[in-house]
């Protein structure tokens, strides 16, 4: 058996998806490939598709969710001869033969862009191989229209059924596995075990302030905002590649307790070490934060499916939302001044988090294509 997974770079989730559903399936002994289909076919592209996406949600955020309105409306497939159709079906020929010559018996698309190009070889019928779309944020996104012949679709949730019925995809292939994240955020470090390892009070409320990958987010602003609370607790801030935010947040000067980081490699522990996460309620984050029944606070979420994320997540009672009339500070004190709200959403994440999403794709593929092969 070998599997390719298909990405597109466009933020870190759809590789770190893919990641842990090749680390999974390496793990079981079977053969996983991963490719960038836009770096495959055409390097410019795949630089232009990554670097248009962070400079619209960076510098044209308005713009951005104005567009992102307006397409995620669309439910029908474009026009045969339309310039998009055109222009994926050039695309999805170039990579043809790459996946022939690959002999694959399975493809698995983290990216909406690579999952049309698959849906065109279908339809052509180029391929004859088992099908896979993972949709990795918590709502269906544009163009996923486009994609109807796939076999599956991999979901967060049962809850995007209805969604997957207006998009006229067929809900009987939905696997609500959840999103594919690694193993590491399934287990749990005892909360004092895990201060002890970071360094950190071990008898004192803590936070986790986190950034998104591509430095999205206003951490320095956050931070003056929880240091001037009436509360007593310790931050853990984490900055990641955003080196500019890391310098600048290093030079501010707080009353309360701040630990900052770049990039780490243990966010899996600082979540077992945290009393609950800020964070953009990006699909990945979130997943990795239900996995670990962690209180979240959601801020500064990218327009378009990172804001459909967060009203997935508030309106299921999983989350609470800060914003510019209900600020973190007042967010944080809501939450920490009746601590039953705390054992209330920890309550609501046990009732709709999926454990082992990777584990369970792998295993129900293997069995698939077992049977194709009989």
């Amino acid at each position: 058996m070998k599997v390719l997974i298909l990405s597109i770079s466009t933020g870190q989730g759809h590789h770190a998806t893919g990641q842990a559903i090749q680390n999974t399936f390496r793990e079981m002994g079977i053969q996983c490939e991963t490719l960038d289909a836009y770096e495959y076919i055409k390097p410019l592209l795949s630089e232009l598709v990554s670097k248009g996406y962070l400079i619209s949600t960076a510098y044209a955020p308005k713009l951005a969710s104005k567009f992102y309105d307006i397409v995620v409306k669309k439910n029908e497939p474009v026009e045969e001869y339309s310039m998009t159709k055109i222009a994926n079906k050039i695309l999805a020929k170039e990579l043809k033969q790459y996946i022939e010559d690959s002999k694959v018996d399975v493809i698995i698309c983290t990216h909406v862009l690579s999952a049309t190009m698959v849906n065109i070889m279908i339809e052509k019928h180029w391929i004859d191989i088992i099908t896979v779309g993972i949709i990795t944020d918590f709502t269906v996104h544009p163009l996923w229209e486009e994609c109807r012949n796939l076999d599956y679709y991999v979901t967060c949730s049962e809850l995007l059924e209805y969604q997957m019925k207006k998009k006229g995809l067929d809900t009987n292939k939905m696997l609500p596995f959840g999103i594919p994240i690694r193993p590491q955020f399934y287990n749990k470090t005892d909360k004092e075990e895990a201060r002890k390892k970071l360094g950190v009070e071990k008898d004192k409320q803590t936070l986790l302030l986190m950034s998104g990958s591509m430095g999205y987010g206003k951490i320095d602003e956050s931070i003056n905002l929880l240091d001037n609370l009436d509360l007593d607790f310790q931050t853990m801030v984490v900055c990641g590649n955003n080196k500019k935010m890391l310098k600048k947040v290093n030079h501010i000067k707080t009353k309360k307790r701040f630990d900052i980081y770049g990039y780490v490699d243990n966010v899996d522990l600082m979540m077992d070490a945290a009393s609950c996460i800020i964070t953009k309620p990006g699909g990945i984050t979130t997943s990795e934060t239900l996995a670990k029944g962690l209180p979240m606070i959601m801020v500064n979420p990218i327009p378009g499916h990172e804001m459909r994320n967060a009203e997935f997540m508030m309106n299921n009672g999983l989350a609470i939302y800060a914003t510019k009339t209900f600020p973190l500070d007042e967010a944080v004190f809501s939450l920490f001044r009746h601590p039953d709200r705390v054992e209330n959403l920890r309550a609501t994440i046990k009732l709709y988090r999926k454990q082992n999403a990777s584990n369970n794709l792998c295993q129900f593929l293997i069995e698939k294509v077992s049977q194709k092969n009989l």
